[in-house]
């Protein structure tokens, strides 16, 4: 067994190519079974056949880990605590933070793993030291924050040069401040107090920071309001954009209070849309539709509410001459969409105006339902749109009744046709 797997990783090895999976897990397996059998040297020489071959391919971290752990037990089981404890430097070289189960190993086992982890911290600790000095030096507080979080509180090197970098933080805060970029300040304002907590200047600019901010917030939503109360939908929804992008930067209260306003009006809207619907004003339908897509800040907004949008025939009651006409109206055949569209002359696509590209771009997978009446000269008539977003909609219901087809016949002569076209919405089409 031994020579077999000595001979496939070897020749691996030799032509740079990866040795698969199960060809590791199995020599793997064997090494263990010479490690129980007390055979360390054979289980050594196994194993470093293993790490080399691994060495040489990208990933495989658990694989790197589980063979340099297996090398060092085997070390150790020769009393080599030295070789072994190297070993262990090289386990938390590839994941500071692994950890043996003290349960399943010895004191003694535990003892060189502890050790190896603090000999590596240590050379992470003297590495990063350099490359935090660069970036305090550089201004790029933020990043040394980051390496600082991820060695923990014990590098002492890092953790002397907190005050350091918190001025620095301090005066970059301080200048953006003169030059009105408040939210800039305040995050640099607030670093400094993450490094230094006792900057008293840094204290007292953050918390004059903070209420210039709540200032200007409070500002833009008595603009909202005045713009949302005119109907000036489109400046409003300008107000609305600037306060969702500042919604990390303590603008959270406001944003509620203006989507509550979008929805309470937008509730409004669906439920006369639904008593509309159900008396089949086809005119007043039309114009809810406009109302829903200007009130719209974005097209997602409020995607729950417009699901209540009910579903209806919007040509019910509507004008007779707004119903096909011909000795076969009222008598209309059922057709499947596939057929029907074997008889289409002249197709005119959805125009992508830029609320609508907006839209398809949040939802890429739009697909449209469309009841149409093709009647007996071949033009057609929306009969309804049962679900869908109110502005995607109107766009396809546009297009859709400029398509012509060519009239329909059986043996009584030309007939109107009811059918369902269903399709998809995409950028680019």
């Amino acid at each position: 067994m031994l020579g077999i797997v000595f001979v496939l990783l070897t020749t691996v090895q030799a032509a740079a190519q990866q040795a698969s999976q199960d060809d590791v897990k199995d020599a793997l397996a064997h090494a263990e079974a010479l490690y129980y059998a007390a055979r360390f040297s054979d289980s050594i020489a196994l194993l470093t056949r293993i790490d080399n071959v691994l060495k040489t391919q990208p990933g495989r971290q658990p694989e790197k880990i589980d063979t340099k752990v297996r090398l060092a037990l085997a070390h150790i089981g020769l009393n080599d605590t030295v070789k072994a404890k190297s070993y262990f430097v090289e386990v938390y070289a590839l994941n500071p933070g692994y950890a043996l189960d003290a349960d399943l190993f010895s004191p003694k086992v535990v003892a060189v793993a502890s050790d190896a982890k603090a000999e590596q911290f240590k050379v992470r600790c003297s590495t990063a030291q350099t490359e935090a000095r660069a970036l305090v030096g550089s201004g790029q507080i933020q990043s040394f924050l980051n390496l600082r979080r991820s060695l923990g509180p014990n590098c002492a090197a890092l953790e002397a040069l907190n005050p350091q970098a918190a001025e620095v933080a301090y005066k970059a805060g301080a200048a953006e401040y003169k030059r009105g970029d408040l939210l800039n300040a305040l995050s640099n304002f607030e670093m400094a107090l993450a490094l230094s907590p006792e900057h008293e200047l840094a204290r007292e600019y953050a918390d004059l920071t903070r209420g210039k901010i709540q200032v200007g917030q409070d500002r833009s939503v008595v603009d909202w309001q005045r713009a949302f109360d005119a109907h000036r939908f489109k400046e409003a929804a300008a107000g609305y954009s600037q306060l969702a992008e500042a919604k990390d930067n303590g603008s959270t209260t406001a944003l509620a209070y203006v989507r509550n306003e979008y929805r309470k009006a937008l509730s409004a809207l669906v439920e006369e849309w639904n008593r509309t619907c159900a008396g089949g004003n086809r005119a007043a339908m039309s114009a809810l539709r406009g109302r829903i897509s200007e009130l719209l800040p974005e097209p997602s907004f409020g995607e729950d509410l417009r699901a209540q949008m009910i579903s209806c025939d919007e040509t019910k009651n509507a004008d007779i001459n707004s119903v096909p006409k011909g000795d076969n109206a009222g008598a209309c055949l059922t057709m499947p969409s596939q057929l029907a569209l074997t008889r289409l002359k002249a197709r005119v696509d959805p125009p992508i105006t830029g609320e609508l590209r907006l839209y398809l771009k949040i939802n890429p997978q739009a697909v449209v339902r469309v009841k149409a009446r093709i009647n007996e000269a071949g033009d057609v008539t929306v009969t309804g749109i049962p679900d869908g977003n109110p502005v995607l909609n109107s766009a396809v219901r546009g297009a859709v009744t400029q398509w012509k087809f060519i009239p329909i016949r059986d043996d009584s002569g030309p007939r109107c046709v009811d059918t369902e076209i269903t399709f998809a919405l995409k950028l680019g089409q």
